[in-house]
């Protein structure tokens, strides 16, 4: 046997020892010296004498430093998984660098007592699952963590998972081991992992603090309900417990049940979303292909498309759901003088973050208002969707298939929206009125209003809000034929079963042509649920749809003439070079040709 190093400076009469002393980190570095050199001491302190283990119960003496970094982890879970959290690749084990939607996962799991996360396949929502458990048993005292899965193979991996991470942990962030069986661990800390598959009887018996359900919405449909309201009670008795769910969809069952109401605000639970794009390198190029290795676009969005129903019934294609994913962002509020004038509520109203809010009142500058009326009683929302009619970007010039005039190169995009199911119709008219009145330019502005028994309302109340200055004009109203055989226009759209269909068909193409721009993190949400129902009408699969029906009825626009005055007046401002680019085309597309163009090196 070989002999220790003269330096390695460890007590070799404490290894002979029951280990009844301290230890910290440098007399561990100094015990792995002497344990590589070939000796074997009575004592350590690994939990049957596994070097990833911490025997549980022994005494360590922490350093300054190593108790602020204990505080930073308990605090920070995204400091703490960035830090010291590893997984198993193909690589072997690698420390994880979180992407930007698991950052946020992982803060809102911390932050919030009930948490519904829907997510596509293939996202990092396991190893999302695992560092949670593991922070959790770690940062707490005398908590349980019960893990549930649709399988018990699936309980294992996220178990197994948050062990690779406590195993690969620096010794003084370790738990101490008291059991580390598979499905039961146990640590001196008094907390508890505990692993099941889903059963009618699952944690009946037990006090949960943490329940963890994975892959919820692929429990068997027979025995949910009964499941649920068992296991739910064991969790809710006490303030300081949580419940997180997350899933795949699959069909409208108890997930979707929760999930849905979670999005309207009307449970405790706290909505999260992954769809397949936040993944980075997940373009539309690499859904091209899995499409193909897969065999069909159904399959593709079976597998990754986050879709409760099936996509063929859904309006807009993977493509475009993808290409308003990615542009989506969260809209702000912003002080508005005018609005403090009325004394009413408008937290409703939000803009795009890079919105220059003082541009509303410069003439060079055109906008369509398209709003959507409900009662204000809690139900259905009042919705203003806001667009800016603009020249299309040159790199969209090629979406616009068989132009007949420079106007099919304009585009409406979404700047501001406000909405609301509490206010009366003479609360939303007194917003509409200073919106349009008092703080866009007037000339500027058409407004489509879905002709129902409140849009005929609301016109007459912009008449009368305000009677002392009241300079509301009805010639904002965008006029429409309210029949196909009628000869004359009336005020406002009326949406009928008849004519929707083709308003939705016209809203998907210009959607996939760029020429109506939606943004709006709500608006977005709302387009990806949207589609035929069973029936054969167009809703929305998950609740509301008041934003996203303002944007379809906002693509009725483009065929009036109102439209095509704002976009003669644009024209004559544009830049010369987007003036010359689709005088281009348009003397190209007259001579017969087909024209297959590069836009830059048209340019």
């Amino acid at each position: 046997m070989s002999k220790p190093r003269e330096n390695a400076g460890f007590d070799f009469e404490i290894a002979k020892s029951d280990i009844r002393h301290s230890w910290d980190t440098k007399k561990l570095e100094q015990l792995m010296i002497a344990l590589d050199e070939g000796y074997k001491p009575k004592g350590t302190p690994f939990y049957e004498g596994n070097f990833f283990l911490r025997k549980g119960n022994i005494v360590f003496d922490y350093t300054v430093e190593e108790i602020q970094e204990i505080k930073k982890c308990a605090t920070d879970i995204v400091y703490f998984a960035n830090t010291y959290c590893t997984v198993m690749t193909d690589q072997g084990l690698q420390t994880i660098t979180l992407r930007d939607y698991q950052e946020d996962m992982l803060k809102q799991f911390q932050q919030e007592r009930f948490n519904v996360c829907v997510a596509s396949r293939q996202v990092g929502k396991t190893i999302c699952s695992s560092i949670f458990i593991a922070w959790y048993v770690l940062f707490n005292f005398d908590k349980n963590a019960l893990i549930l899965s649709n399988k018990g193979a699936t309980t294992r991996e996220i178990i197994d998972k948050g062990k690779t991470i406590l195993e690969h942990l620096p010794f003084f962030l370790k738990p101490g081991i008291v059991k580390y069986d598979v499905f039961n661990s146990k640590f001196d800390n008094g907390c508890r992992i505990i692993g099941q598959s889903t059963t009618k009887k699952a944690a009946i018996g037990f006090t949960i603090h943490l329940l963890f359900m994975d892959e919820f919405a692929h429990i068997p449909h027979n025995f949910v309900n009964t499941f649920y309201e068992n296991v739910y009670p064991t969790v809710s008795a006490s303030a300081n417990s949580k419940v997180i769910i997350t899933s795949t969809p699959n069909g409208f069952n108890k997930f979707y049940d929760i999930y849905s109401v979670a999005e309207k605000g009307l449970n405790e639970y706290v909505p999260f979303r992954v769809d397949w794009w936040d993944v980075p390198g997940r373009d539309e190029e690499w859904m091209q292909k899995e499409i193909a290795n897969l065999g069909s676009e159904e399959a593709f969005n079976r597998q990754y498309g986050n879709q409760f129903i099936a996509s063929s019934s859904l309006l807009l294609s993977p493509p475009s759901l993808k290409k308003i994913g990615d542009g989506q962002t969260e809209y702000i509020f912003k002080d508005v003088i005018e609005m403090e004038d009325i004394d009413i509520s408008y937290d409703g109203l939000v803009w795009a973050p890079d919105f220059d809010i003082e541009s509303i009142e410069e003439e060079d500058n055109y906008w369509l208002f398209s709003i959507d009326l409900a009662e204000g009683n809690g139900g259905d929302y009042s919705v203003i969707n806001i667009f800016k009619v603009e020249i299309m970007s040159i790199e969209n010039f090629k979406l616009i298939t068989n132009p007949g005039s420079f106007i099919d190169f304009f585009c409406l995009k979404q700047v501001a929206r406000f909405r609301s199911n509490e206010h009366t119709i003479e609360e939303f008219a007194k917003i509409l009125y200073t919106l349009t009145l008092d703080m866009f330019y007037v000339e500027n502005i058409k407004m489509i209003i879905e002709w129902n028994m409140f849009g005929s309302e609301l016109v007459k109340r912009l008449q009368t809000v305000f009677p002392q200055r009241n300079n509301f004009d009805e010639e904002l109203i965008v006029k429409f034929k309210h029949r196909v055989d009628a000869r004359a226009k009336q005020f406002g759209l009326k949406v009928k079963k008849d004519n929707k269909p083709i308003f939705c068909q016209n809203f998907k193409k210009y959607i996939a042509q760029n020429k109506i721009v939606i943004s709006e993190k709500e608006t977005v949400r709302e387009a990806g649920t949207f589609g035929k129902m069973p029936n054969g009408a167009y809703a929305g699969q998950l609740g509301n749809d008041d934003l996203i029906m303002s944007c379809i009825n906002s693509s009725e626009f483009f065929a009036t003439v109102d439209f095509s005055d704002f976009a003669e007046e644009i024209y004559e401002i544009i830049p010369e070079v987007s003036r010359e680019l689709i005088e281009k085309i348009l003397e190209h597309d007259t001579k017969g040709g087909h024209l297959n163009y590069d836009i830059y090196d048209i340019i």
